[in-house]
């Protein structure tokens, strides 16, 4: 089940993607950062613990991975977590 602040760390994560695949151009590269820039005020605001270790949004906001390699990531871990747990 997609939360808002998995949409929201989505939406991030696109705006991120964009501003990386501007390849010099500067007017589309400010306008990715600009929504980039209020994604992040808007998570900042509503969701205290939205890049707290382990979770997507650190993968996304701390390593700059995409919102499917950080979704990837955490899968991964909590799988490991239940492998060394025996379930």
């Amino acid at each position: 089940m997609i939360t808002n602040v998995d949409y929201l760390i989505q939406k991030y994560a696109d705006a991120a993607e964009k501003i990386n695949n501007a390849k010099g151009d500067r007017d589309y590269r400010n306008y990715w950062n600009g929504i980039k820039d209020a994604y992040h005020n808007v998570l900042n605001e509503g969701f205290k613990d939205w890049a707290a270790p382990g979770g997507i949004g650190y993968y996304v906001f701390f390593e700059q991975m995409t919102y499917n390699e950080a979704l990837d990531q955490v899968v991964k871990e909590r799988q490991l977590e239940q492998v060394k747990r025996g379930y």
